[in-house]
């Protein structure tokens, strides 16, 4: 069956001399694995690998198949044009990281509209965004957990300054388990949590602050998410931070 679909470009690997397995988030039919022919080569067919950088939002024809775990590809155009994030360092190892996060926490191959928004609307907020570059990947990250059924159960407060990943919340005091955050990372946790894009740049952390905080964040996703796995986008993106 031919399909259409606006898909998010999130991962990709090489196959053969000219091929491509390219892991998509659709808005139609959620995770989708599509094998492009014709990626990489010189002919007017050609060169298809250059559309799925991490986070490009493209319109696509496939051919879909119920039966089977990969379809192939027929058309592929951009449907939005970046300003910066091709060209801007930073953003482009955040958006090789979120693809990285979302390819391996969003497994479902069915639709979801809420999710697919959320993302579309943060890559383009990223693509537009000013300042607080450093700190988006962390929000994301915070924000993504409403999406994935483990968005903390409760707010931060004095009363409640260590967060509790193991069971969600906020607590009074110290969890005699290893799976919190310390006073710190929750507090911070705590902001980002009512916190927009728009005012991530108004957040100071240094770099070991901001390393800290990521370390913590991806240990709360291990918790939740089984067969997460070591991100491998992580050195590059902790390298242009220490740059």
């Amino acid at each position: 069956m031919l399909a259409k679909s606006s898909v998010i470009a999130l991962h990709s690997v090489r196959y053969g001399e000219k091929s491509l397995v390219a892991y998509v988030y659709s808005q139609q039919y959620g995770r989708l694995t599509l094998m492009v022919n014709s990626a990489f080569g010189k002919s007017k067919s050609g060169g298809k690998s250059i559309f799925f950088q991490p986070l490009s939002i493209l319109s696509t024809v496939f051919y879909h198949s119920e039966k089977k775990g990969m379809h192939r590809l027929k058309e592929v155009a951009p449907e939005i044009t970046f300003h910066t994030i091709p060209y801007d360092p930073v953003k482009r190892a955040i958006a090789l990281f979120i693809g990285e996060i979302v390819y391996r926490v969003v497994r479902e191959e069915e639709e979801n509209q809420p999710l697919y928004v959320f993302l579309n609307n943060t890559i383009q907020v990223l693509d537009l965004l000013s300042k607080g570059a450093s700190n988006f990947h962390l929000l994301f990250l915070v924000q993504l957990t409403r999406y994935l059924g483990f968005s903390p159960g409760n707010s931060w407060s004095t009363l409640r300054p260590y967060f509790d990943f193991k069971n969600g919340l906020f607590v009074a005091s110290e969890p005699s388990h290893p799976l919190s955050f310390s006073t710190g990372n929750s507090e911070l946790l705590g902001s980002l949590l009512s916190l927009s894009y728009n005012d991530v740049g108004d957040i100071g952390l240094s770099h070991s602050q901001r390393s800290a905080f990521l370390d913590a964040l991806l240990s709360y996703y291990a918790v939740h998410i089984s067969g997460m796995g070591g991100i491998r986008s992580l050195p590059v993106l902790t390298q242009v931070f220490d740059d």
